[in-house]
């Protein structure tokens, strides 16, 4: 109640500010466009999320020395020596 008590001197000097009603608009448009971004964004960080769950339980299940899917194993890597290979 007393937080109330502290909002009328805005309230009342934007009663009687000219052109309030058109910021306030404005910043209401920002502020639900803001929202909208932050669901959108959230929305898409628990599709990634859920999407990507298989392949991480996956990782746990794997052997090692197995390789998954995602992380093929090169034998040809720059900077890898093949058996027999000596330098000079």
């Amino acid at each position: 109640m007393n937080s109330l008590y502290r909002l009328l001197p805005l309230l009342l000097m934007l009663a009687v500010s000219p052109e309030s009603e058109k910021k306030l608009e404005s910043l209401n448009s920002f502020i639900l466009a803001t929202k909208d971004t932050v669901s959108s964004i959230r929305n898409g960080i628990d599709t990634f999320h859920a999407a990507m769950m298989p392949f991480m339980t996956g990782q746990g299940t794997n052997k090692p020395g197995s390789s998954s899917p995602a992380q093929p194993q090169y034998n040809d890597m720059p900077g890898q020596k093949e058996a027999g290979d000596s330098e000079v």
